[in-house]
């Protein structure tokens, strides 16, 4: 019985550390800071984001430049299609 305890134990702290070093290992990407910069008509648009790298940046970005020209209103389909086209090819500084 107490080498079950033991063994319970040793498992137990494995556990422990492994979850703790990945943990480590998902946070330790370093994130910079990106800027994209997205013009409509006469509308323009920035969006600061920082993230690990720059595809997670560009998402969100995205996104919110596709909220931002739509502003939740319906649209045509022309300027639902500039909007995208606006928003998937953004300036990255």
């Amino acid at each position: 019985m107490k080498q079950l305890v033991q063994i319970m134990t040793v498992l137990l702290m494995i556990l422990g550390i492994s979850l703790q070093a990945r943990a480590w290992i998902e946070s330790s990407p370093m994130e910079k800071a990106y800027t994209f910069k997205f013009h409509l008509a006469n509308d323009s648009f920035e969006y600061s984001q920082k993230a690990p790298s720059y595809e997670e940046a560009y998402e969100k970005a995205a996104q919110a430049c596709f909220n931002h020209f739509k502003a939740g209103r319906r649209v045509s389909e022309d300027r639902g299609l500039d909007i995208i086209d606006i928003c998937a090819n953004p300036r990255s500084t």
